[in-house]
């Protein structure tokens, strides 16, 4: 199954810088640096930590992005249906994950500042399970490789070079997650990692 996912992403990630090379060649003449803070996850988790992105931007809107997790999860994100990590109470975590993504533009809306994008991702994620009653945790680390979908708008509020970025990475877990019970919780067999991220940030 591994081979098959690596095989699978090798082949999206060659197709993709088929189509980006033309732009990297013909239009790089300028490269823009942005960073974003990571408002979805950290309003999920009350702030805990940090979560961000730091990225190269062409003037076709080509992107290099990386993101780096840092993220104390709460109970409450944990056992929630939006979470779905955990089912039961009394588990709190810690998500670091790094993840590299390639982007290109897939759909302009008519304003000129937004548009839909897709591409591939690849990353590190450790995550750490802590019963906060019982002397009982879980820790699990893996390499993903998948895609992602996304919206970018830039210039928000009329603020030239700040801009929003949703983004919805699907990652397959090389080392799959299993079943685990932890007092009356259990942590949920993942194979599948997918999240959701909202930065808000500024280009240069």
């Amino acid at each position: 199954m591994k081979t098959v996912i690596i095989i699978w992403v090798q082949i999206i990630l060659l197709s993709t810088c088929a189509l980006a090379q033309n732009e990297v060649v013909d239009t790089d003449k300028e490269l823009k640096i942005f960073v974003g803070y990571d408002l979805g996850q950290m309003a999920f988790n009350e702030f805990q930590n940090f979560a961000g992105e730091i990225g190269l931007k062409t003037q076709k809107d080509h992107m290099i992005r990386f993101a780096y997790q840092n993220v104390k999860l709460t109970e409450a994100h944990l056992s929630s249906s939006f979470g779905g990590a955990v089912d039961g109470n009394n588990v709190t975590g810690l998500w670091h994950g790094y993840g590299l993504l390639y982007d290109i533009p897939i759909y302009r809306f008519k304003n000129g500042k937004g548009f839909a994008y897709s591409g591939v991702a690849a990353g590190y994620h450790k995550n750490s399970y802590q019963h906060t009653k019982l002397d009982e945790s879980f820790e699990h680390e893996t390499a993903l490789v998948g895609f992602d979908i996304g919206f970018r708008e830039n210039n928000i509020f009329k603020i030239k070079g700040l801009y929003i970025n949703f983004s919805i990475p699907f990652l397959f877990n090389l080392n799959k997650i299993e079943e685990t019970k932890l007092g009356d919780a259990t942590i949920n067999s993942d194979v599948l990692t997918q999240s959701i991220a909202f930065f808000v940030g500024y280009e240069f």
